[in-house]
């Protein structure tokens, strides 16, 4: 298990995509609990959903800056929109979390036509697009830390994982190409 050690006194900006339920709000509440007053840059598709997720953490942790925009991830001008609104309102980016991501089961043999291009742009394209938006200001100020969520399909490959496990493989190979590149940046 991967335990993220960050001064008790860091107030940091957090971007975190698919943040209104399951994974993507649990890392968001972690985050918010620990009582430092981090601001968060949210992203979800269902607006509704992160605008109470929003209300919800701003009551439970008062100290919390929340921003939220709905974003359809699937729509690569979204992903853009989402990550030039996230750099004209932060000062810096502290964290990344590419959460977001889509599961259909299927097989590659029977799945329905287009499900690996509908899988991919959110699943790699997505977080590689948004990435690259954000890093710009991640290497101006030598610091910084992406997180991918992958998925255990992306280690090893099962029955009914299809454009999935497919997506995850890259995702994987984004993630370990990117750790390359940002080292000599502190990232």
């Amino acid at each position: 298990m991967f335990v993220l050690r960050i001064s008790k006194f860091s107030v940091m900006n957090i971007v975190i995509t698919g943040a209104s339920k399951g994974i993507g709000k649990a890392i968001t509440e972690k985050f918010a609990d620990d009582k430092q007053g981090h601001t968060f840059f949210l992203c979800s598709r269902n607006a509704p959903t992160l605008k109470t997720l929003s209300k919800e953490l701003q009551g439970r942790f008062p100290r919390t800056n929340i921003f939220t925009q709905a974003c359809d991830l699937s729509m690569v001008e979204e992903v853009k929109k989402f990550g030039e609104w996230v750099l004209k309102e932060a000062s810096k980016i502290d964290i990344l979390v590419n959460n977001a991501g889509v599961f259909t089961p299927g097989n590659v043999h029977d799945e329905e036509e287009g499900m690996l291009e509908k899988t991919m742009q959110v699943n790699l394209f997505a977080p590689y697009h948004l990435t690259r938006i954000l890093l710009p200001a991640m290497i101006r100020q030598k610091s910084g830390h992406i997180f991918n969520i992958s998925s255990i399909a992306a280690l090893q490959a099962y029955p009914g994982g299809g454009a999935y496990s497919i997506s995850k493989f890259a995702l994987d190979g984004f993630s370990k190409n990117l750790r390359y590149e940002m080292r000599p940046h502190g990232i």
